[in-house]
């Protein structure tokens, strides 16, 4: 395998670093302090290519590769984590499912607008009782005199304060009562009987808004069901495989802005009459941090590679093959996820306790990282549940 960028993804990775130094990073806290990503900045990460990488060029994307893609949320995340979660939920969590299940409709009516940056979307998945256990959503559509009625709340929903439409996983019943499965609806925020919550005080990633959304006998029309009836559960967890592979990057760059950072403070830190990094203490903390980034940065990027590689299906239905085992994207996607953000944890703590009594300081963005990080072990499933994935995983091929 050869992870070397090439001559076009370099360049990119180039432009879009000092984009981020230009337009992201001096706003960041700014961002903090007002609680939500400003619209305008949805909308310049689209004019620097950003928003459409894994989109089609028909719709306003790029058809970019996973691996390119990740070079972008890598130094994304380097710069603002706040930023990479909202422009990520609603390019990603809501644009890539309609992506891959959207009708030709659905896909006109809603990608050129998420991707341009002009509308915002959001994934509303979990509820009050209902996290990593799906079987226990209580969110419902109930067909009555042939209209489709959505009734429930969604929970802990990135962006859901601010955005204009949401992907909704509810349970769907017929006519006659009839459970037809879980399944995904594309929900406008405008329509009757749509309440979005107040923005929830989080511990960290305080520039995106993470909320409820609440909905009341709220009229859907059939146009609106993504993908077959039923089939919900699959699409989302489609879009979990995707989310990991995003918070790999994102645990990947966050590393390296606690590495940057650290490099910095220990080169201008002086003392016993030396910059610290000369002290075997801190540089034996700086040797551990590059240790955990550069493991972590080559599943990444081994992830991205096998992502684009076979996430086609084969023609004639078998499956593809790597080093000799069968290809399980999900299961490979969860030991990226589990690695990276314990790892990424890690580091930032490393981070914080090099740099002392200043590392608990907010003025210092190592402090940021450390209470931005822990999101990462979270979303996308926990990291217990990442260990199931992959344990069962492990036991289909021990079985054979």
């Amino acid at each position: 395998m050869n992870f070397e960028f090439n001559e076009e993804e370099k360049a990119f990775a180039e432009s879009f670093r000092n984009f981020c130094k230009k337009e992201i990073e001096p706003n960041s806290v700014d961002y903090e302090e007002q609680g939500e990503i400003p619209r305008a900045q949805f909308r310049k990460l689209a004019d620097a290519g950003f928003t459409g990488l894994l989109h089609e060029e028909e719709y306003g994307g790029s058809n970019a590769s996973y691996s390119q893609a990740m070079i972008a949320q890598e130094i994304l995340a380097e710069t603002c984590g706040s930023t990479f979660f909202s422009v990520g939920a609603s390019a990603g969590l809501f644009g890539l499912p309609i992506k891959e299940f959207g009708t030709i409709e659905q896909k006109k009516k809603y990608l050129p607008d998420i991707i341009a940056g002009n509308k915002i979307g959001s994934l509303g998945v979990t509820e009050p009782d209902a996290g990593s256990d799906v079987g226990a959503m209580k969110t419902k559509v109930q067909t009555k005199n042939g209209k489709l009625t959505l009734n429930g709340q969604k929970t802990y929903i990135t962006n859901a304060p601010i955005c204009d439409y949401s992907l909704v996983l509810a349970n769907y019943f017929a006519e006659d009562g009839k459970d037809l499965g879980l399944t995904c609806f594309i929900v406008d925020m405008k329509l009757k009987g749509v309440t979005q919550g107040k923005p929830m005080k989080k511990m960290g990633l305080k520039g995106s808004p993470t909320g409820e959304i609440f909905f009341s006998d709220v009229e859907i029309s059939p146009a609106n069901i993504l993908g077959r009836v039923g089939r919900g559960f699959n699409i989302i967890m489609d879009a979990f495989n995707r989310e990991r592979l995003s918070l790999g990057a994102y645990s990947v760059g966050v590393m390296a802005a606690c590495l940057s950072e650290s490099r910095r403070f220990s080169r201008s830190r002086k003392t016993f009459g030396r910059p610290i990094y000369k002290h075997q203490s801190v540089a034996f903390m700086l040797a551990d941090m590059l240790v955990k980034y550069e493991a972590s940065r080559n599943v990444l990027y081994e992830t991205a590679w096998m992502m684009d590689k076979y996430s086609e299906k084969k023609e004639d239905g078998t499956k593809h093959s790597h080093n000799g085992y069968p290809v399980d994207l999900t299961a490979k996607t969860a030991t990226l996820k589990l690695l990276a953000s314990t790892l990424a944890r890690e580091v930032c703590n490393l981070a914080v306790q090099l740099h002392g009594g200043a590392g608990y300081m907010e003025e210092y963005k190592v402090a940021r990282l450390y209470r931005d990080i822990k999101i990462a072990e979270i979303g996308g499933g926990t990291s217990e549940i990442q260990k199931q994935i992959i344990a069962h995983s492990e036991a289909k091929r021990i079985k054979g």
